[in-house]
């Protein structure tokens, strides 16, 4: 009996150290957020640490000079019909986006965790998270490795997640992503200086 408590605690401390763990209060779902990537990581950090980028300073995609892919990921048991996934800025509220998601619109991972995935781009003078670009459709973008200056903020995800029977709970990401004002491509060829 007591190796059985040691386990289900063991259980929920590894639960709790992927973000919040919540259930409904009819108990008809569970769910907790397993983590936050962008398509960018900062050179050399190892565990990789992903980050926001307003801009990048050497595209290979021209298009995605302001634009961060993002993915939400989380585990759910029970029957989900919705989330809204909220991103939240850790300095200013005025940049908080919140973006609702059917499950008809979440793609799953090889694990079987949920992701929500979307871009930000950014515009002149605002920093991510300032707008949400809803792409469900987009593939997962491989992330690269990016130099970055100008840390002008981080932002975490809160989450909730709505079951077939109307009920509603929340839960919300420990990990933080930090955001940059100029960040560049490593390992990408610059144009020669005259």
């Amino acid at each position: 009996m007591k190796n059985l408590m040691l386990g289900a605690v063991g259980l929920t401390g590894i639960l709790a150290s992927c973000g919040s763990y919540g259930s409904a209060p009819d108990g008809s779902g569970n769910a907790r957020v397993v983590g936050i990537s962008t398509e960018y990581t900062l050179q050399g950090s190892s565990p990789a640490q992903y980050v926001g980028c307003d801009n990048i300073s050497n595209p290979t995609d021209p298009a995605r000079a302001t634009s961060t892919q993002v993915v939400v990921k989380f585990a759910t048991g029970g029957s989900v019909t919705q989330v809204d996934v909220t991103l939240k800025g850790t300095r200013d509220s005025n940049y908080d986006e919140t973006q609702q998601f059917t499950v008809n619109d979440l793609s799953k991972d090889s694990d079987g965790n949920y992701q929500a995935v979307f871009d930000f781009k950014s515009a002149t003078n605002d920093f991510l998270p300032a707008s949400i670009i809803v792409e469900p459709k987009d593939p997962v973008r491989t992330p690269r490795d990016v130099t970055a200056s100008n840390l002008a903020g981080s932002f975490y995800a809160n989450l909730k997640v709505y079951t077939s029977t109307g009920s509603a709970f929340n839960i919300t990401s420990i990990d933080r992503v930090n955001v940059y004002r100029n960040c560049t491509l490593a390992g990408t060829a610059q144009p020669l200086s005259r």
